[in-house]
C-alpha cells in the first residue's frame, strides 16, 4: 500500500523503514519544528533513512521512502493509509491541520491512540474516515545520529481498537501493514487503558525522580525503578484501571505484566515478571535523563488523567492514578489535568 507516515522522529523513521521491508511505499511527512529537525534535515539533505536494526543481527542499511516531506497536502494525497506517529499530545492541533486533507475510505492509524481518534472524527463527520487506534508501535526505537535510527527491539503481538465498530472488518488491512496487529481491543478506552506508558513510564518515573535527577543521564528507569514496593503500588494501579475497562465494556481487563508478557515475548508459558525483567535486561532503553520527559508530559495527561477523567464519569475512585497525577504536577509545577481532553471532548465516541 501507499502509506503517509506522519511524524519523522524516532518511532515515524523506524516504523517506516519496517514498512518499505513490507512491500509499502512510504511518504514521510513533518508537520512541526518541535522535534527532531535536525534528524529531518539531514533526511531531506540524503533522501533516505539509515538503520541499525538489532532485531536483525545488528544490520546496517539505508532505504529510500518515496517522498520526505513538510508539505501534508502533498504528502497524503494517494495514501490508502495514514500513519500518526507523533506524540499524542500533538494530536489535537494536528487533526485541525491534516483533516482537510483526508479522503473518503483512508485509514487513520494512530500509535499511540490515547483516544485521539475522536478528534480526527470531529473534524471529518460526514466522510468515511477509517480510524484505529494502537496501544504501542510494533518497533521500540531510538535516533542515535541525525538520519539514523536504532531499532531495539520488536513486540511480537500488538492489540488495535477502530472507533467505530462496523470498520473492524479492515484488521486485515492493518494487519497487512507490519504483520503484528492480528488483535482487537473491545473499543479505545479499552485500548487507551491499555497502553503500557500510563502504567511503566508514569509510575517508574514519578517514583525515581531523586534519582533522576541526581544521576545526571546515567539512570536506566526499567533496570532500576521497579522494586517489589514499587510493583505493589503497579498492581494497585492495575486494579483502578482494570475497574474502568470493564465499567466502559471492555472484556480484556488484564494486569500490566501479563500485557507486557503478551505483547513482548513468544513464549506465553513464561512467568511474566521474567519476561519484564528480561526486557529490562536487554531491550530497555537508557534514561530518562531528566523529568523534562515525555514520560511525564505526556504519559500523565494523555494517559492517568484520562483514567481519572473516564473513572469519575462512571463512579469509580482512583486513589492511585490520582496521587500519581498530584505528585507529578507538583514536582513540574504544572497542572496536567488540564492538558488532558475532557469528557465532553470524547463522549460521542464512549459507553
Amino acid at each position: 500500500m501507499k502509506v503517509a507516515v506522519i511524524g519523522a522522529g524516532n518511532s515515524g523513521c523506524a516504523q517506516s523503514i519496517k514498512l518499505m521491508q513490507n512491500g509499502h511505499q512510504v511518504n514521510l511527512i513533518k508537520t512541526s519544528h518541535s522535534l527532531h529537525d535536525d534528524n529531518f534535515e539531514q533526511l531531506l539533505k540524503t533522501g533516505e533513512i539509515s538503520c541499525l536494526d538489532t532485531t536483525d543481527n545488528n544490520r546496517e542499511f539505508s532505504l529510500k521512502p518515496n517522498m520526505i516531506t513538510r508539505d501534508i497536502e502533498k504528502g497524503l494525497e494517494g495514501a490508502e493509509a495514514v500513519m500518526i506517529l507523533t506524540q499524542s499530545l500533538q494530536h489535537r492541533e494536528l487533526a485541525k491541520k491534516i483533516s482537510p486533507f483526508l479522503k473518503e475510505g483512508q485509514i487513520v492509524f494512530l500509535i499511540p491512540g490515547n483516544m485521539g481518534s475522536t478528534q480526527f472524527a470531529n473534524h471529518t463527520k460526514g466522510k468515511h474516515i477509517i480510524y484505529v487506534e494502537g496501544e504501542s508501535t510494533p518497533y521500540d526505537a531510538r535516533i542515535i545520529a541525525p538520519g539514523k535510527v536504532e531499532i531495539l527491539f520488536k513486540n511480537v503481538r500488538n492489540a488495535v481498537s477502530f472507533l467505530h465498530k462496523e470498520d473492524e472488518k479492515y484488521l486485515p488491512v492493518v494487519t497487512s501493514l507490519f504483520g503484528t496487529h492480528k488483535y482487537l481491543r473491545t473499543n479505545i478506552v479499552e485500548s487507551t487503558l491499555h497502553n503500557p506508558n500510563m502504567v511503566v513510564h508514569t509510575i517508574g518515573t514519578i517514583m525515581s525522580a531523586s534519582r533522576i535527577e541526581y544521576s545526571k543521564g546515567e539512570f536506566w528507569m526499567y533496570r532500576e525503578s521497579f522494586s517489589p514496593a514499587i510493583w505493589n503500588l503497579v498492581e494497585q494501579l492495575d486494579d483502578e484501571k482494570k475497574q474502568v475497562i470493564r465499567a466502559y465494556g471492555g472484556k480484556n481487563a488484564i494486569n500490566y505484566l501479563d500485557a507486557c508478557k503478551w505483547r513482548n515475548e513468544e513464549d506465553l508459558s513464561i512467568d511474566s515478571l521474567q519476561v519484564f525483567k528480561n526486557y529490562a535486561a536487554t531491550g530497555g532503553p537508557k534514561g530518562p535523563a531528566s523529568l523534562d520527559t515525555r514520560y511525564i508530559y505526556e504519559d500523565v495527561p494523555m494517559e492517568l488523567c484520562m483514567l481519572e477523567k473516564l473513572a469519575a464519569e462512571k463512579g469509580i475512585s482512583t486513589p492511585i492514578a490520582s496521587a500519581l497525577i498530584t505528585i507529578a504536577s507538583a514536582l513540574k509545577s504544572t497542572d496536567y489535568r488540564m492538558m488532558s481532553y475532557e469528557i465532553s471532548d470524547v463522549k460521542d465516541y464512549i459507553q
